[in-house]
């Protein structure tokens, strides 16, 4: 079949959620902005995900389907190889967008002019990574208290993870430039995404909770190692940035330091606050938590 082009593509990664898929799709079809198809990509699902969108009608839904679990960036990348969209919005297969977000986004982008690469939106987090919980508390991402959030956002993004993936929304052909979604990394794909596109140009953002986004037990956000791994990573592809600003390249080492001894890898912790120190030398901090892990790592030799 012969799709007709459509001004925004919606992705949406899933695997094994069965539960909570048909739930996220109906929150893209019920977008007040109407102007888009949607693309679910089942990664190799065995629990019937596939099945619980049986009987849907809409003519702008495709589920297009891999063999094999291939990792929710993989199939991202193949939603946007997908795409016919100019532009292209993700969704996870267990958070909810508001009706209006595209709408929303769309206009803030029209307004923001032809060199804009890209939109997100603010969401409220419901339950805590830690916790892998959908109850309890909720707080909203991200406040104002983080710097620029929007046009030029390179500088703040390099400190922090400003944009999830649910709430972006990004010019097909320049996701294709930058490579998509790093498919070796373990976490924090949106974040390296993002920082990649924030060196082509300016981001609009529309400061409203239009997304809400669940922790669910197998939430890889959960993964402390794999953070770990992850922000190592994305800070070794942007030191050509982070060398021009030590005093924030010496905050990441600080907290990849920090990542490493609640892993109990005092060696890398160590490690990480020498190169901390080398960039803020007179931070008296960093030099009493590298006495601090000078003692650990001797009790640990002696234990």
């Amino acid at each position: 079949m012969i799709y007709p082009a459509a001004f925004v593509t919606a992705v949406i990664p899933a695997f094994n959620r069965a539960p909570s898929i048909r739930a996220a799709v109906e929150s893209v079809l019920g977008q007040t902005f109407r102007d888009f198809e949607l693309i679910v990509v089942d990664d190799g699902s065995s629990d019937g995900t596939a099945e619980a969108l049986a009987g849907i009608t809409d003519p702008r839904f495709r589920l297009v389907v891999h063999p094999q679990n291939r990792g929710v960036s993989a199939a991202r990348n193949t939603g946007i190889r997908e795409a016919r969209g100019r532009w292209v919005a993700f969704q996870d297969s267990d958070d909810e967008w508001l009706p209006e977000k595209l709408e929303k986004q769309m206009a803030r982008i029209a307004a923001a002019g032809p060199d804009c690469v890209g939109a997100y939106c603010g969401m409220v987090i419901v339950g805590t990574a830690e916790a892998g919980s959908a109850g309890g508390s909720e707080r909203y991402h991200p406040g104002p208290e983080v710097g620029p959030r929007e046009g030029d956002i390179l500088d703040t993004l390099l400190g922090e993870s400003l944009i999830s993936t649910q709430t972006l929304v990004a010019r097909r052909d320049l996701l294709e430039q930058v490579g998509g979604f790093d498919e070796s990394l373990p976490a924090l794909v949106d974040w390296d995404c993002v920082l990649r596109l924030a060196r082509l140009g300016p981001f609009a953002f529309v400061d409203e909770p239009l997304v809400r986004q669940y922790f669910s037990d197998n939430s890889i956000t959960k993964s402390r190692q794999k953070r770990a791994f992850a922000r190592e990573r994305v800070v070794a592809k942007n030191l050509d940035l982070l060398k021009e600003r030590p005093a924030l390249l010496s905050r990441h080492y600080r907290s990849i330091a920090g990542e490493r001894r609640r892993l109990g890898d005092i060696t890398g912790a160590r490690a990480a606050l020498a190169e901390a120190r080398k960039l803020s030398p007179f931070d008296a901090r960093l030099w009493l938590l590298s006495a601090w892990l000078a003692g650990q790592g001797l009790f640990a030799r002696t234990a």
